[in-house]
């Protein structure tokens, strides 16, 4: 998942066009396949296998620089890209993001468009009755512009809890992504799917090659089932689809503050985490990862606490 490409002046959110070049000719490769998010999400929905390393690519907030610099390298590989909008943005002509013609252009050379609200504000903070004039608002925009409601949403900073989870469901979108790093399986949350963050600081080669062939951690019953942390230290839990994998599975967890010291417990397939301090308000992170014949599992998740 990208933010920025080459604006230097937003090292949090940019990825460099030397980054952004080397990802692009490591996907090339024969050993990966660059398919669709729909394709993906459709293929473990209906049980279908995805041999190999299949990767799938999104862009948050539709900045200019993804028009101006990274759209035409993607579509010389001929790699499929979601593109998550934020309405406001777009409908507001700030001048440094896209335009509606734009994105029209961008829908009729392949671009899949998805939905990324209409404020980009912190949902979590938010009513329900704030959250459903967003998706409402977005929706009409959308119709509007484009003649059709994206399936697809992106949580503003991968925030969200159960309740806008199921609004989501409620609004017949197909799935909805986070800004967590991790692996999608057919044990995934798919209202609440994992991208791994791709910036400046972690856009090393290195870390795209790792990702990109990584599989899925088979993690289930996890608690809590809201990311919106409201028992604070939080109890942690989740079950493994191979229990084998607790042998090497190491977590970790973090927040604003830094890495949380943590008790891990292992009962077989089950694993409990208890945290030695509160999480600080804001996002925290759970990274889980393990090792097998295959090579590296990797799950994750963002809990936000108020």
């Amino acid at each position: 998942m990208y933010h920025k490409f080459g604006v230097p002046k937003h090292p949090s959110t940019n990825i460099t066009m030397e980054q952004f070049n080397k990802h692009l000719n490591e996907l090339s490769k024969a050993k990966y396949e660059v398919k669709s998010l729909n394709y993906i999400v459709d293929s473990i929905l209906n049980d279908v296998k995805l041999e190999g390393n299949v990767v799938g690519i999104s862009i948050d907030d539709a900045d200019k620089s993804f028009y101006e610099k990274a759209w035409p390298l993607l579509k010389e590989k001929g790699f499929p890209v979601t593109l998550f909008v934020t309405t406001s943005t777009i409908s507001n002509q700030s001048k440094n993001y896209l335009n509606w013609d734009q994105i029209r252009e961008l829908i009729n050379e392949g671009v899949t468009i998805g939905a990324h609200s209409h404020t980009h504000n912190h949902f979590p903070e938010m009513s329900i009755e704030d959250i459903r004039n967003e998706i409402e608002t977005s929706n009409k925009i959308f119709l509007k512009e484009i003649g059709m409601i994206p399936n697809l949403f992106a949580y503003p900073y991968g925030e969200t809890n159960e309740v806008y989870m199921n609004l989501l469901k409620d609004y017949k979108y197909k799935v909805a992504f986070g800004q967590h790093s991790g692996v999608i399986n057919e044990t995934s949350n798919f209202y609440y799917l994992p991208r791994f963050s791709l910036n400046e600081k972690y856009g090393e080669i290195d870390r795209v090659i790792f990702a990109a062939n990584a599989k899925g951690l088979g993690v289930y019953d996890f608690v809590p089932t809201d990311p919106n942390i409201f028992d604070n230290p939080p109890f942690i839990g989740f079950s493994l689809l191979d229990q084998n994998l607790s042998n090497k599975l190491n977590c970790f967890l973090f927040d604003s503050s830094g890495n949380v010291d943590l008790d891990i417990f292992k009962f077989n397939e089950r694993i409990e985490i208890r945290s030695k301090r509160k999480l600080k308000s804001g996002r925290a992170r759970l990274n889980c990862t393990s090792k097998d014949n295959n090579g590296w599992r990797w799950f994750g998740h963002q809990f936000y606490t108020n």
